[in-house]
């Protein structure tokens, strides 16, 4: 399964309908939220079994007394129990907190699983939306089986799901061991540098300034605050997707080139977490595992190493220098004299572990050993 992700150009009549649709479903989130809290405080032998299914049969009731809701596909309305369902499933499981009630201000994917909908040619086409363009940048592969509407900072995105699987990159037969870093993102161990992208610094320049504006001043509430308040989330939002988008492009011009990728397993939160504020923001925005992600799904094989001494560790002899500082780049190797910059060595050491990962020469654990 893919998903094709478009930008979305509704018009303000049909902006108007999709956001009283999505809280109109916030709603009946919010009603089915509190109908299982009520039931489950009650008694067990007062309980009644509540799950989507039945749920979903109450909608025909609810349609009946509000006649907006009828405008809105029953299929999207479905969604509502069962996204309520996955939530609960995942709080029972453990993986997050109790379900919330929704607010008005956010707003409620609307979701078509099958049926409801067309494409044609560059248009999301619906009997109550109308004609939405969209920008068809890449051709849609595979039989469509959902279509999701979302919006962040008024703009809306389409989000199609197809049947096509992701093939990988059959040509590519050579293997790389990458070290990830803040100056370059990217430095494998044939010496090639791949520059990171500077838009946060930009972007977290401006975003400074108008904070600063807002808050000397404008008056909490005032259409002025309300203004700078929304540049901002937008300065933010433009800063998330042109990370991703660069991020996206230097995955893909890899995985191309490599079918098997060897990387350190890095824990960024933990990273960002140091005593240098600067360095900890720079590394966050960085989105180390979010590249890593990136390069998981794209890539026919990519191998995780511990990252644990592999720029203090000499690729040439294996004398490790305890001593190394950050700020050291250009290294001299006190036991062999061998010169070398400090990300390519680290890219080095990542390919030769990876490689003994993958021949079975060592685990994990033996990695840790050799490398204390």
């Amino acid at each position: 399964m893919i998903t094709f992700k478009y930008r979305l150009y509704p018009d303000k009549d049909q902006i108007q309908k999709l956001w009283l649709h999505a809280n109109k479903m916030n709603y009946l989130y919010n009603y089915f939220l509190d109908q299982r809290i009520q039931n489950y405080k009650l008694e067990k032998e007062k309980r009644t079994k509540i799950n989507r299914f039945s749920q979903q049969k109450e909608l025909i009731t609810l349609k009946k007394a509000d006649p907006k809701l009828k405008e809105i596909h029953s299929q999207v309305l479905q969604q509502v129990p069962l996204r309520l369902e996955k939530t609960f499933d995942s709080f029972f499981a453990k993986n997050s907190g109790f379900p919330k009630f929704r607010s008005c201000k956010n707003f409620f994917g609307i979701c078509y699983s099958q049926s409801g909908f067309a494409i044609e040619k560059d248009a999301f086409k619906t009997k109550i939306y109308g004609k939405i363009r969209f920008a068809k940048h890449r051709e849609i592969t595979g039989n469509i089986k959902q279509i999701y509407i979302s919006t962040k900072d008024n703009v809306w995105f389409l989000h199609i799901t197809t049947d096509c699987e992701n093939p990988g990159n059959k040509l590519a037969e050579s293997q790389v061991g990458i070290d990830i870093g803040l100056a370059n993102l990217v430095v494998d161990n044939y010496g090639n540098k791949i520059k990171n992208a500077t838009h946060s610094k930009y972007f977290d320049k401006q975003i400074s300034k108008l904070q600063a504006k807002r808050d000397s001043s404008t008056k909490k509430g005032s259409r002025r605050n309300k203004f700078l308040k929304k540049t901002i989330a937008r300065l933010h939002s433009l800063k998330v997707r042109k990370t991703r988008d660069f991020q996206h492009k230097v995955s893909k011009t890899l995985t191309q080139k490599y079918s098997v990728i060897y990387a350190e397993n890095l824990e960024s939160k933990k990273i960002s977490e140091g005593s240098s504020t600067g360095l900890n923001r720079a590394i966050r925005n960085a989105c180390f595992a979010q590249f890593l992600n990136y390069l998981s799904y794209k890539a026919n094989k990519i191998v995780l190493v511990n990252p644990y001494n592999t720029s203090k560790t000499c690729n040439n002899c294996g004398w490790i220098n305890n001593n190394l500082k950050l700020s050291d780049r250009e290294i001299t190797c006190s036991c062999c004299d061998a010169k070398y910059d400090r990300d390519e060595n680290a890219a080095k050491n990542i390919f030769c572990l990876g490689r003994a990962i993958v021949k079975k020469q060592c685990t994990d654990l033996k990695l840790q050993e050799a490398l204390a």
